[in-house]
């Protein structure tokens, strides 16, 4: 997800217990500049990074959270409406440029599509390339805000880009599921997805899609759309 409240140069700190010190320090240096371990007391409030036996994980209080490798979230199928909107196979290229935990950018990578990931929060990007890795697929991480990279790079074009804004909060008495809720806790405000779009639409080849709830708003005005069950991929084609 995009986040405009905490950017790059912002890091973050990796808690860690005694018997985890060496893993709390690998993973440091697999992530870029910014991140550093931080022996001493954790933060008494707020999600935080922690490496324990159980590896990179997300703490708050007593709780915690930690990603599924995504091994089993993969969909190999071109037939989903992910892969259907994409156009996904070997060797195209995405940039999923709002990638929060990856799910989508996963599947299509596992489907041969070249997925470069952008993540601005450093809590979620850590997390988002600790799962890449643990995964075995073949894609890039980026940690870098998706309205800056889009403007910085306007020379640097993919087949797809791929954007999954954070849904607006429903008035439902259900909760959506708990990656989701994290996710939105941590990320808090977020980029408004009529800029992302325009910005996708200089840096597309083939088409921008948009992930939205299957009854959600429209943004802009979509070429095509290919539906789900519980989501929609609205399409766009780029500019000339």
């Amino acid at each position: 997800m995009a986040a405009r409240a905490l950017m790059p140069d912002h890091g973050a700190s990796i808690f860690f217990n005694a018997s985890a010190e060496c893993l709390a320090r690998e993973i440091a240096r697999r992530l870029p500049a910014g991140f550093a371990v931080a022996p001493g007391d954790v933060p008494d409030s707020g999600w935080y990074l922690f490496a324990g036996r159980d590896g990179l994980l997300l703490r708050k209080g007593d709780g915690r959270f930690r990603l599924s490798d995504g091994v089993r979230d993969r969909r190999r199928s071109r037939n989903t409406a992910l892969a259907r909107a994409c156009d996904a196979g070997p060797g195209v290229r995405v940039l999923d440029a709002t990638a929060g935990w990856g799910t989508d950018g996963l599947a299509l990578a596992a489907l041969g599509c070249r997925v470069r990931m952008l993540e601005a929060h450093p809590l979620v990007f850590a997390m988002l390339d600790d799962r890449l890795r643990r995964s075995g697929l073949r894609a890039r991480t980026e940690w870098a805000d998706a309205v800056s990279r889009m403007c910085n790079v306007p020379a640097e074009r993919y087949d797809v880009v791929y954007l999954d804004p954070m849904f607006p909060p429903r008035s439902k008495t259900a909760l959506p599921a708990r990656p989701l809720q994290v996710l939105r806790e941590i990320v808090g405000e977020v980029t408004d997805p009529s800029e992302l779009l325009g910005l996708a639409l200089r840096c597309a080849r083939s088409r921008v899609v948009m992930k939205q709830r299957a009854h959600g708003p429209t943004v802009g005005d979509p070429d095509w759309r290919v539906t789900g069950r519980t989501v929609r991929f609205d399409v766009y084609r780029p500019l000339a």
